[in-house]
């Protein structure tokens, strides 16, 4: 209850969305009135499988809530959200289910979907978390330094910038440690206005199979994958729109998985094999935060194998560099 007397709701939010999930329900399962149509959820390396009802998966009390200065709880990002579910939720059932081309206006939902999708998660929010405490950490230290200095040292660190001065001319603690807090209310905004437009000048395409057990997705359904960046030094591997192999994937149902890329030759539906399947599980389940769901209660064991390194990978490379003296 807040302070003015109010009953809190809209405090259980889900990170991934209910009616994302749905599409994964055990088709398999009995109807019954008294049991709630299920997914079967497992954890990271495939142990653990249990049923549970979309409802129940993927849940955090008040993680996009915005906590106001009088106590009373905005819940404008929880709302927005539910709002492009709905809109997604419409485009899958009504287009992607029928073979249907989106319109440009739910192409570019879509795209947001995407967009937010891949931002609003725990493990994302747990990642800009530990980014800006480090910063954080080391602006207190300045500040610190700052105090405890003598009247010469404190006049030389001035002129450097004093973390804690509130200028203009960049953040100040109070704003890192805002941000270390609530990143995804502070940073989505900016996130998805800097995404979508690279989105539009990409090509879309939606991977259908028929494979009974067919495409998984997880507590990250949304995954940033770049095929080439083993042949990059580790430090430039992390995936970026920039790269013209990227790759984005979101599986839309079991049945079919959503793709975006700079590659021309992906776009409209495309009919896949069961090796392609088999890759994006892998890359979906290698991208899960700690679980993921699937319509089936099996699983392959090739999903969670380690990935031999490719002869042309930059470490193999290097060494044989190495080894002959080049």
């Amino acid at each position: 209850m807040s302070k003015s007397g109010k009953m809190h709701t809209h405090k259980k939010q889900h990170f991934v969305p209910q009616s994302y999930a749905k599409a994964w329900h055990d088709p398999s399962a009995p109807a019954s009135s008294t049991m709630k149509p299920y997914v079967w959820m497992f954890d990271r390396d495939g142990a653990n499988p249990r049923r549970k009802a979309p409802a129940n998966l993927f849940t955090e009390t008040d993680i996009y809530t915005i906590e106001r200065a009088d106590g009373e709880r905005d819940l404008r990002f929880e709302h927005g959200f539910s709002e492009l579910e709905d809109k997604f939720t419409r485009i899958r059932n009504t287009k992607f289910k029928r073979h249907e081309w989106p319109n440009a206006e739910q192409i570019d939902c879509l795209l947001a979907f995407v967009a937010t999708a891949q931002f609003r998660t725990v493990a994302n929010r747990d990642h800009h978390r530990q980014q800006w405490g480090g910063h954080r950490k080391r602006m207190e230290e300045m500040q610190t330094a700052y105090e405890n200095a003598s009247p010469e040292k404190k006049a030389a660190m001035e002129r450097m910038g004093n973390p804690n001065s509130g200028s203009s001319k960049g953040m100040t603690l109070d704003d890192v440690r805002v941000l270390e807090k609530h990143p995804i209310q502070q940073m989505i905004g900016i996130v998805v206005q800097s995404v979508i437009p690279i989105f539009q000048r990409m090509h879309v395409a939606v991977l259908c199979t028929a494979d009974p057990i067919g495409f998984v997705t997880s507590d990250c359904p949304c995954t940033w994958f770049d095929p080439e960046s083993y042949k990059f030094q580790p430090i430039y591997r992390s995936p970026g729109l920039g790269s013209r192999t990227i790759e984005v994937t979101l599986p839309i149902s079991p049945s079919q998985c959503l793709i975006i890329t700079h590659n021309s030759q992906w776009q409209g539906y495309i009919d896949v094999q069961e090796k392609v399947v088999t890759e994006l599980n892998r890359r979906h389940i290698a991208n899960c935060n700690k679980s993921f769901i699937s319509c089936s209660p099996q699983t392959l064991p090739i999903w969670f194998e380690p990935r031999p390194m490719p002869d042309d990978a930059w470490e193999k490379v290097r060494e044989r560099k190495i080894t002959s003296g080049e």
